[in-house]
């Protein structure tokens, strides 16, 4: 009987942290994205600053300072919607490992229904 509930906890435990790893490989991944995310929009937000302190630089000659306001207009809304990817990853973070803690917690449950005495009612006997 008690390698019949150490197997059984075992396979619990082992299933468990196979969850666990998954969840948290996911995790990983989310986490590399929105650091991509960081440094595109990081690096086109600098790059735009650049180009507008060209155009200003620039400013008085002719062509130089539309092409340099168009390269800053571009790198500009590539920057935002970068940033925008980002927020928008920011907003939807859920809880770290929502399915291994639902699962530790029917398992607690039923631990705790399996380990616990029945309560004799005294107005019963």
């Amino acid at each position: 009987m008690s390698s019949t509930i150490r197997s059984a906890l075992g396979g619990l435990i082992s299933a468990r942290f196979s969850l666990f790893g998954l969840e948290l490989r996911d995790e990983l991944d989310r986490l590399a994205v929105m650091i991509a995310f960081a440094i595109a929009a990081a690096f086109l937000l600098v790059m735009a600053l650049g180009f507008l302190g060209l155009a200003v630089l620039f400013g008085f000659w002719e062509f130089r300072i539309l092409i340099s306001a168009v390269f800053a207009l571009i790198f500009t809304g590539l920057g935002l919607f970068a940033w925008w990817k980002l927020n928008a990853l920011m907003t939807c973070l859920s809880s770290p490992f929502p399915l291994t803690s639902e699962e530790f917690a029917q398992d607690k449950k039923l631990i705790n229904a399996a380990f616990s005495t029945p309560r004799l009612d005294p107005e019963a006997e």
